[in-house]
């Protein structure tokens, strides 16, 4: 047999005998031919909706015919003896068909690549074989595919379909360009849509017009448009009441075709803005296909969710902008949208769910406009299943990056190469930030093997568009001095409260969840009572109780004076209140972090003109000083230094930590935006000659560190090696502390390892799972009670949780726990967990936490957390 195996069968059978689809009957259905066609019709539908120019630079014809070959596969024995009612009518038994490979997509692979023999042709077909979200390797070797006349049948099958969707692709590709992997996002999307049971029922035999008409109803339908805006808008018209500021009419003027910009200017000054109506001007010129707004974390995508859809409202009216992370569907009271999809449900094969079709996290990039976290773009360029769908739904489309600094080594390399591939998907990137040191900004911008002026300039925009740079340097705000102190941490909390009693708003960023709840509880012993309110924000509190805190407090500390704490109070608060949130602190007290991370947390001070309480006559910054002065950090040793810094210290590079410090502490004020710029330069600049041995040693291990995060963002994006689940955060952020999720319970009914449960979850709704009976609502009530806490805390056996209630977390370690007092008992044994709850404090890790699991730890060092 060809392929080199011993098993032929089936030599008389055609390929228009093929079904690819089986009925509701579990009845051979449509044909391969029919769902192939099915699939370059729809793929072809598809690249019409794009500009003419990005139909041209990403070669969209060649996805065309790949799409309509992608399953000319199940020409093969091997899957179709997977149809019952097919074997008995040909006559075969299981012993026929034992040995012969059903990996239909690998057989397409081979297929074509047995006719693309070229070499460098060869990534076309490669790309076809993994329309199943993972490639197969750039080469296949022989298979067990059901021998010559199997094969022949494949190729009477192509010859068809390349009769009517033309030639297969002729001029050679990189195996890692824009080109190849938006064509493999085309394939696949366009399969997904031939898949679609309400749109093309498996047992309707259907022609090209019939098809063509259903696929663009289906298109409809679903939302799968051209974007199409209001001409003629102003500013005033998309912000209504205001007025463009200096920097937003530069930069509105300068984006007048795509390319890549960078805004670097204070914060709150209105980048947002700006970007927003740059983005309009390529909109309205069909320069762009839509918008993608992609934020460090799911706190900050969910505030300005709402600022990017009114302003699509105003230029598309009814548009309408999907919101993109790992738990926005938990927030999406949408779901009846405009959509059917088939829901699985094996019981009822005629199920479906009339849903937003564009609600899948793999699908969520396809919808025109988004707003959600930078994680969901970078999984287009790490390793990650189906990895070029998200890249065919960023091509052509504006990317806006906010929050982009200099500090973060591993996220920052996946970045750069992000910026890289959407270039070369014809898309906008727009970049903001407030702290970019010039390096970075020449890297971010590809400048960085080149010579070229690099510019002092704050604010400043730069772009590189057509092969050419510019440079606009724009003239600033009105300047803010900003008053800093360094205080030691033991006296920070009673000069907090004396301002907070006087009516000050008090923003305390803490680097670590422990820290800032040790520092809640010392501030709530202290307070006395009718004194200031005491709040706590981290992510270490059940998903429920974490969105109704920072609803009220990013409220409650916002720009309307009305809704402002009258008696004063004091936010405490990890890194979720540092950036891209509109919190306006009277007085800002902060742990010591690098130079980027505290000028973002400054922006949070006295954010908009109000009067101000006594005490607060300017803007002060309390920074807490390290244990040991100044000069003893110059002479202390590596261990000393990290102690100095505490727990800082796991958080942030001591490097970076210890010249940070020794810079600010020169100042007793900056002016902004004036200082930003040296500031940045003077902290990440080359080290001076009289730094202290240990100040050397750590430079170093941080140089080492660097280059070992570089080389494991760059490893992580080679597809051709391995491939991640593509779940957020996976692969997309430097995780050294695994995380298990902590399922929170308060009252159980029924629990049975089995058969199923009825419990009462923490936020009070009642849950009855079935073992082998899915339910979003369920899993929406779940997700909404889970707690993320570092594996070292949860002893191993805790984690036994039974597999109906694991497939609610997508596999991901578990523990279920019953609320007991404050203790969380562990129902996998009964027994104490070692973790303890507050609805004002969340899951606190106690230092002996873990029962025997602690045993024999050192739990200071163990405590490498989670600070988000």
């Amino acid at each position: 047999m060809g392929g080199g195996c011993d098993l032929e069968m089936g030599n008389d059978i055609k390929y228009t005998e093929c079904w690819a689809k089986t009925t509701p009957d579990e009845l051979p259905g449509i044909s391969v031919s029919q769902h192939c066609r099915t699939a370059g019709i729809i793929a072809g539908l598809l690249t019409a909706q794009h500009p003419v120019w990005l139909r041209d630079l990403l070669k969209m014809h060649n996805g065309i015919v790949l799409a309509a070959l992608h399953d000319v596969g199940k020409v093969s024995p091997g899957f179709q003896v997977k149809c019952q009612m097919w074997r008995k009518k040909h006559g075969l038994s299981i012993a026929d068909v034992a040995g012969l490979i059903d990996d239909h997509a690998k057989i397409s692979q081979k297929t074509l690549q047995d006719v693309l023999v070229k070499n460098d042709l060869r990534f076309w077909a490669a790309i076809v074989g993994a329309h199943h979200g993972r490639l197969k390797g750039d080469r296949i070797n022989q298979l067990c595919d059901g021998g010559e006349s199997w094969t022949e049948e494949r190729r009477r099958l192509m010859d068809e379909l390349l009769k009517v969707f033309g030639p297969l692709p002729d001029v050679p590709v990189k195996f890692d360009c824009g080109e190849l992997w938006f064509n493999a996002g085309l394939i696949v999307v366009a399969d997904w849509l031939a898949s679609d049971e309400a749109s093309f029922p498996p047992d309707l035999i259907l022609d090209a017009a019939a098809i063509r008409a259903r696929g663009e109803s289906q298109l409809k339908r679903i939302g799968f448009q051209p974007v199409s805006c209001l001409a003629g808008k102003i500013f005033t018209d998309m912000f209504p009441p205001f007025l463009p500021n200096a920097m937003q009419k530069v930069f509105s003027e300068l984006v007048s075709y795509p390319g890549v910009y960078i805004i670097e200017a204070a914060m709150g000054c209105g980048k947002t803005e700006a970007a927003l109506i740059a983005a309009y001007n390529l909109l309205a010129t069909g320069q762009a296909t839509g918008i993608y707004f992609a934020l460090p974390t799911q706190v900050t995508s969910n505030r300005i969710h709402k600022r990017v859809a009114d302003f699509i409202d105003r230029i598309i009216p009814g548009a309408g902008v999907r919101l993109t992370h790992g738990n926005s569907w938990l927030l999406d009271d949408s779901e009846i949208v405009n959509g059917a999809e088939f829901t699985g449900d094996n019981s009822d094969r005629k199920s479906y769910t009339i849903r937003d079709w564009f609600a899948s996290p793999r699908r969520a990039l396809l919808a025109p406009f988004g707003v959600g976290t930078v994680d969901q773009a970078l999984l287009g360029v790490v390793a990650a299943k189906h990895f070029f769908v998200r890249q065919y739904g960023l091509a052509g489309k504006v990317v806006i990056l906010d929050e982009i600094h200099s500090y973060d080594l591993y996220t920052g390399t996946l970045i750069d190469q992000l910026v890289t591939r959407l270039r070369e998907l014809g898309a906008t990137v727009i970049i903001l930030s407030a702290t970019l040191t010039a390096v970075r900004r020449e890297k971010l911008l590809g400048l960085e093997k080149t010579v070229s002026a690099r510019s002092a300039d704050y604010p400043l925009i730069s772009a590189v568009r057509n092969g050419g740079l510019v440079r606009c340097p724009v003239p600033p705000d009105a300047p803010k001095k900003v008053h800093l102190r360094f205080i030691p941490q033991a006296a920070l909390e009673a000069s907090c409260l004396e301002r907070a009693k006087c009516g000050a708003c008090v923003l305390w960023i803490r680097n670590t969840v422990n820290d800032a709840q040790e520092t809640y509880r010392r501030l709530l012993g202290q307070n006395q009572a009718g004194g200031p309110e005491i709040a706590l924000l981290h992510a270490r509190f059940p998903q429920f109780r974490r969105a109704q805190l920072e609803e009220d407090w990013l409220e409650r500390l916002g720009k309307e004076q009305s809704s402002r704490p009258t008696g004063g109070c004091v936010l405490v608060s990890t890194q979720v209140a540092e950036q891209s949130v509109d919190i306006d602190a009277d007085l800002l007290i902060t742990d010591l972090a690098p130079t980027d991370m505290l000028l973002q947390r400054i922006g949070r001070l006295w954010r908009h003109p109000r009067p101000r309480p006594p005490g607060c006559n300017v803007p002060e910054a309390w920074i807490a000083s390290p244990a040991l002065a100044a000069a003893a950090l110059r002479s202390a040793d590596i261990a000393a230094i990290k102690a100095a810094f505490g727990k800082s210290a796991k958080v942030y590079a001591p490097y970076v930590l210890l010249r940070t410090f020794d810079l600010w502490r020169k100042y007793s004020e900056i002016n902004l935006p004036a200082d930003i710029r040296p500031l940045l330069e003077a902290t990440y600049a080359d080290p001076s000659d009289d730094e202290p041995v240990a100040w050397r040693s750590l430079g170093v291990k941080l140089d080492e560190r660097c280059k070992e995060l570089h080389n494991a963002a760059i490893s992580i994006g080679n597809p051709w090696l391995i491939a991640f689940d593509d779940k957020e955060g996976v692969q997309t952020r430097w995780n050294s502390c695994p995380s298990v999720a902590v399922l929170l319970v308060c009252k159980i009914f029924a629990w049975d390892g089995r058969t199923g449960a009825r419990f009462t979850l923490l936020n009070g709704e009642k849950c009855e799972i079935k073992t082998g009976k899915f339910s979003l609502d369920v899993a929406r009530s779940i997700h909404r009670n889970l707690v993320n806490v570092p594996c070292w805390c949860v002893e191993a056996r805790h984690q036994r949780v039974p597999d109906w209630l694991r497939e609610y977390t997508h596999g991901h370690g578990m523990v279920a726990c019953k609320l007991d007092g404050e203790k969380l008992l562990s129902l996998a044994t009964g027994e104490a967990s070692g973790l303890t709850y507050r609805d004002d404090l969340g899951v606190v890790i106690p230092k002996w936490s873990a029962g025997a699991g602690a045993v024999g730890r050192n739990m200071e060092e163990e405590d490498d957390e989670s600070y988000d």
